[in-house]
């Protein structure tokens, strides 16, 4: 299957990049946001001539892009045939699920503290909740947008937890995040539902209680049971 470029509503993931670094990040999340936005699918080959026409960048960025995406497993070599997309099914939905409610669970309860000291630190994550709800009010926007500001909310909350541990952990899994968002949502109209369960989490956070924060997070790292429905 040739790379095409459908356009999306917010953006096209594989539209000419700009200027900004690094590039191979760069093209690495255009790839993902293809991915995410089913220009790219499970098991597509993946031509660096291709890629390279569609984001207009030299193949030097998109060898080190896809460098970076086959070491987090987003894309998977095969001999003699070059790279692939992975195929994320659902074996790959629960690792994925479990590896992200064991390290949410942990940043939140270290975000929790930082907050009872310090509770102008919330202005950061309800900002991020502010351009969740703008993205599901963009005219005849899509999830994609919405999902991205998501990831930048959990980018937040790994930020103030300050653990470089954590954040290592959070950064090689947050792009399956961003696919597997995409799978949950696919299907789904509600884009106003997305802001009320950050202002939920939110709440959990200024609760003081542990308790209710597990399971906040446990409701609001939901993915297995969205995944399977969405199949």
């Amino acid at each position: 299957m040739p790379t095409t470029i459908a356009p999306v509503h917010e953006r096209d993931p594989l539209a000419p990049l700009g200027v900004a670094a690094p590039l191979a990040d760069q093209v690495a999340d255009r790839i993902v946001d293809a991915i995410a936005a089913r220009q790219l699918v499970s098991g597509q080959r993946l031509i660096e001539t291709e890629l390279a026409e569609a984001l207009k960048v030299s193949r030097v960025p998109i060898r080190e892009a896809m460098r970076i995406l086959a070491s987090q497993g987003i894309i998977v070599p095969v001999p003699r045939r070059g790279m692939r997309v992975a195929t994320f099914d659902a074996a790959w939905a629960t690792q994925l699920h479990n590896a992200r409610v064991a390290i949410e669970r942990l940043c939140a309860r270290i975000v929790a503290e930082k907050i009872a000291a310090d509770p102008s630190l919330l202005g950061e994550l309800e900002a991020r909740i502010e351009a969740i709800d703008a993205a599901s009010r963009i005219p005849g926007g899509g999830w994609l947008a919405i999902n991205r500001a998501d990831i930048a909310f959990h980018t937040t909350m790994f930020t103030l937890a300050d653990s470089p541990l954590l954040t290592t952990l959070w950064t090689a899994i947050s792009r399956h995040v961003l696919i597997m968002f995409s799978i949950e949502t696919y299907r789904d109209t509600d884009f106003a539902r997305v802001t009320q369960e950050h202002r939920d989490y939110v709440a959990a956070l200024v609760s003081g209680s542990r308790a209710r924060l597990d399971e906040e997070i446990d409701l609001h790292v939901a993915g297995l049971r969205t995944f399977e429905r969405a199949q």
